[in-house]
């Protein structure tokens, strides 16, 4: 009743008594003699609701009807149907990229992951872009960051259950550079800095060529034919190794601003920003 309450704003919503109904009886027959009479059991009343999402933490169930009678869709939106995680880009003084190795396998026969990659997870409730990322890069190595700006994000769908995904990379920044690589040995298995150079020589994950590729203007040295551009939007033609003793910097990146609805706190909000 007081959800009822709260979706009409109405005390005087009611639940119609259904618990005479004949439609709430089952009949189940005595599975070890079909020559006694059945069972007969009376079902809980059905009162139109759909269960909307169960939530473990608060040990509760949350079920919803939408009883307006005028036509109008149910504006009762669905449960979570995205994963949201972030990734660390940690790019130091040198050049070095912060990469890791998960553990694959079965718990009693894990084996170090073939690929290098970004430290990274989903997201907790309430955290930001910026403190998910941090987060993460601490928990899986042990290195301190701050947040610079965003760089790139995926959306995908058909994950587990059904959902979809949203990734995140971060640019970070090493906040002490005389820190010691210390892994979780329990998600990781190992950790290092390697030069932006060798990663683009050695190593083939998607997503960070991407990045370098499209943020940075590095490519792989198999990777020089490019597509034809149209001559007004032709970009710098790619490197495979950087000339500049200087961190780089990216040349495009979504950083954040305010967005503010009168009254209201403002809104963090991510916008591209090319470097000048």
């Amino acid at each position: 009743a007081a959800l009822l309450e709260h979706l009409c704003g109405d005390s005087s919503c009611s639940i119609p008594d259904t618990s005479d109904s004949d439609d709430n009886i089952i009949t189940t027959p005595n599975p070890n003699n079909y020559d006694t009479p059945a069972t007969t059991t009376t079902t809980p009343p059905k009162f139109g609701f759909d269960l909307h999402h169960t939530n473990t933490t608060t040990q509760c169930i949350v079920i919803k009807q939408w009883i307006r009678q005028d036509g109008v869709d149910d504006k009762i939106p669905p449960y979570a149907t995205h994963q949201v995680g972030c990734a660390g880009f940690v790019l130091n003084e040198k050049n070095e990229l912060l990469l890791v190795k998960e553990w694959s396998g079965p718990p009693s026969n894990r084996v170090p992951s073939k690929q290098w990659k970004l430290p990274g997870g989903l997201m907790d409730m309430g955290e930001s872009f910026q403190e998910a990322a941090c987060r993460e890069v601490w928990e899986e190595t042990g290195i301190q960051c701050e947040f610079e700006s965003i760089l790139s994000f995926w959306h995908r769908h058909g994950l587990m259950f059904g959902k979809s995904d949203l990734y995140y990379v971060c640019l970070l920044k090493p906040t002490d550079s005389t820190s010691i690589l210390q892994h979780d040995p329990v998600e990781i298995s190992d950790a290092c800095w390697m030069s932006i150079d060798e990663f683009v020589t050695t190593q083939d994950h998607p997503l960070i060529l991407h990045i370098l590729q499209h943020v940075y203007n590095m490519e792989k040295p198999q990777q020089k034919t490019m597509e034809k551009e149209d001559s007004h939007n032709r970009a710098p033609p790619p490197t495979t190794t950087t000339t500049t003793t200087k961190r780089l910097v990216p040349s495009a990146a979504m950083v954040e601003g305010p967005v503010q609805f009168g009254n209201r706190s403002p809104f963090p909000t991510f916008t591209p920003r090319t470097r000048n």
